[in-house]
């Protein structure tokens, strides 16, 4: 997304910057246990899915950071979250949709992820594309995964090891220096 914003949104690319974005790859890939190459699996579908789903998160940074200019937070997250369901309907089965509509349980918890995190959390962050580079916005939710591993941590027993957290402080350290960088142009 830094290479995105530099090219189509004239947003400046500094050493800064660049540190930052360093920084926040390498704690990814420490929180991710890149490092542990036996539970790598590899194989060409997966790699295709992982540059895809990598490209597409920095298109919808990109398209929302233009869409912004023009609309609303709701508006940009509607046609985001409605083009998202047209492509991604196709691809579920007609059994699966109507047990998570039929099942309270199901259906409950489906509508506390949907409004909270996925509406909630995409409000946010359109919002935020108003205020800051898109380019910053996407270095920022690099803490996504140092957090759900603090979650895991908290909430499901999980531990993590010595490199996992390095590596989530690692991605502190990267919003840090942009929040520092952009106090200091403030």
């Amino acid at each position: 997304m830094t290479l995105l914003g530099a090219l189509f949104l004239e947003e400046r690319f500094s050493l800064l910057k660049g540190g930052a974005l360093l920084l926040s790859c390498a704690g990814c890939a420490l929180v991710s246990r890149a490092y542990d190459l036996a539970g790598v699996r590899l194989n060409l579908a997966g790699i295709l899915a992982g540059l895809g789903a990598g490209l597409t998160y920095g298109l919808y940074t990109l398209f929302s950071k233009i869409a912004q200019r023009r609309y609303t937070a709701w508006t940009t997250l509607t046609y985001a979250l409605g083009l998202g369901t047209l492509f991604l309907l196709p691809l579920q089965s007609l059994a699966a949709l109507a047990r998570a509509l039929t099942t309270p349980s199901l259906l409950f918890w489906l509508l506390i992820l949907g409004l909270v995190p996925t509406l909630g959390g995409g409000l946010a962050f359109n919002a935020a594309l108003r205020l800051v580079p898109a380019s910053n916005a996407s270095i920022v939710a690099t803490l996504e995964p140092a957090i759900a591993t603090l979650l895991g941590w908290a909430f499901l027993g999980e531990r993590p090891d010595v490199l996992q957290l390095l590596g989530g402080g690692l991605i502190l350290a990267a919003v840090v220096i942009l929040q520092r960088k952009t106090a200091d142009s403030s």
